[in-house]
């Protein structure tokens, strides 16, 4: 799951467990174990006022282009993220000019980010064969020999290229790398802070900084066991996105103690991230007959379960996890609220949905659950109206808030208040396609047709390619046909 990166979060928490045999704190960043926690979708029902917007892929239309067309078209699609439209047309690019460098480095790096790590190794020998001194698609051989836990043959090309451009920087971090996993410790130490002497670019540079702290943290712990370095070390490996060494290294370890609660905890972590479901509940499992009563275990064990689609085993565990005290405890509280959303436990979703609330008034979209459940599935829209009434009263001059709360009036039927919130939206947010798709439902509701066609098509047109312009379109052709 490498899609790890793409997170905007920038609040890094600490949650913190122990090694049985040292007292010393293992740091996880909340930032990764976030990206777990979203890959419980927020569902939202079809009327929902907030649903995710999601920017959907174009229709390809097949056509004869240039290569430069295809270089060009290639670029539009990367630039906007749809990796796998643009590899297309950089394939394509190669297939017309097969001796042009361009189209197999794109493709390379692409292959690379979709995961499609053989394909990421056939174009980087493209380019070899192209340019054999290609720095680039060197390095890019080793990070795939990494990512295929190729790590003899990652070793034999790190060398051969170090003997080659001894002073190049990331071909010594890389080298660092290799010669930890290998056990070569003070070594890789060594060409690790060669690599930041030689100003390694980023981000090998935080890398570098997060794998030193290990070796000083270990220094710092007088009379450390080595296998409590080799921990250390596998935790920062997990930290820095290098799972499949982190893998490597632990099960190394625990051959030689089978105990060690926190190393079999690392060990899911990693194989989670990767999205070795199985592999991850099996070290899980681990860490809990040493250790039944360990909040992250069972945490883990939870996010575990939900990945396997076994939703009340992770409702299970996620509560085990809520009464040992797991920290921070509103992240726990939002992936509860969802599974139970998830399995229809509608009265147990929006009092968790509403405990976040007073823990998490600050943001006005955490309104947005407890009052749509409130509305379409238990039929208490009192009870909403009221939560968005306080969320007008958290945020005076949100559009979104105003928007909320004339929904909530259109369930109660006090049509009249409702128009004059949803306005009060629009004019806070003439650009808030959900509040125009609301005054839609509301003139429906009232039996104003054309009025809420206009307010479907306003919807529509502010919205056209993400959810709430489906929506409207879908409102506006069934009003249209009636």
């Amino acid at each position: 799951m490498r899609k790890l990166f793409a997170l905007i979060t920038a609040t890094v928490l600490a949650l913190l467990v122990y090694f049985g045999f040292q007292n010393v704190s293992f740091d996880f960043d909340m930032t990764k174990i976030n990206a777990l926690m979203s890959k419980i979708k927020n569902r939202t029902s079809d009327e929902s006022p907030a649903p995710v917007v999601e920017e959907e892929e174009p229709v390809v239309i097949e056509e004869n282009l240039t290569y430069d067309e295809r270089v060009e078209k290639g670029t539009y699609y990367l630039e906007r993220g749809f990796l796998t439209l643009s590899a297309s047309e950089f394939a394509k690019a190669a297939q017309l000019e097969p001796k042009r460098l361009d189209p197999h480095l794109q493709l390379m790096q692409i292959n690379f980010d979709l995961l499609e790590y053989e394909k990421a190794r056939l174009n980087a020998e493209a380019v070899l064969k192209l340019q054999p001194n290609n720095l680039e698609a060197n390095l890019k051989l080793i990070q795939v020999a990494i990512r295929q836990s190729r790590f003899d043959d990652a070793n034999v090309l790190t060398d051969t290229l170090v003997a080659t451009y001894p002073e190049e920087a990331n071909l010594l971090y890389y080298k660092g790398l290799i010669s930890i996993l290998k056990d070569s410790t003070e070594e890789g130490q060594a060409f690790l802070e060669e690599a930041k002497a030689a100003g390694v670019s980023q981000p090998y540079a935080g890398y570098i900084d997060t794998l030193l702290s290990a070796f000083n943290e270990f220094t710092f712990a007088q009379g450390g066991e080595p296998l409590y370095l080799g921990n250390l070390l596998a935790r920062a490996f997990n930290q820095i996105g290098e799972y499949e060494i982190a893998i490597y290294k632990l099960k190394d370890i625990l051959k030689t103690r089978v105990d060690l609660r926190d190393s079999w905890v690392m060990l899911g972590f990693a194989y989670l991230n990767l999205q070795k479901n199985y592999f991850a509940l099996t070290a899980f499992e681990k860490a809990y007959e040493i250790d039944p009563e360990h909040a992250t275990t069972q945490y883990f064990l939870g996010l575990t379960y939900n990945e396997l689609e076994q939703k009340e085993d992770a409702i299970i565990y996620l509560n085990y996890a809520l009464n040992n005290g797991f920290s921070p405890e509103i992240i726990l509280q939002q992936q509860l609220a969802d599974l139970y959303l998830d399995t229809q436990s509608y009265e147990l979703a929006v009092d968790a949905y509403e405990g976040i609330l007073e823990v998490n008034s600050g943001d006005v979209n955490a309104f947005v659950k407890p009052i749509w459940i409130n509305l379409d599935f238990l039929s208490r829209p009192i009870e909403a109206q009221k939560l968005a009434e306080d969320a007008v009263q958290k945020f005076p001059d949100n559009a979104m808030a105003y928007n909320l709360l004339g929904w909530a009036q259109t369930g109660t039927e006090n049509y009249t208040e409702a128009e004059k919130s949803l306005l009060k939206a629009l004019e806070i947010d003439p650009n808030l396609a959900a509040a125009q798709f609301n005054l839609g439902k509301l003139y429906e509701a009232q039996g104003k047709n054309a009025e809420a066609l206009a307010a479907y098509q306003a919807a529509y047109d502010l919205d056209q390619t993400g959810s709430i312009g489906n929506l409207a379109a879908e409102r506006y052709n069934t009003l249209f046909n009636q």
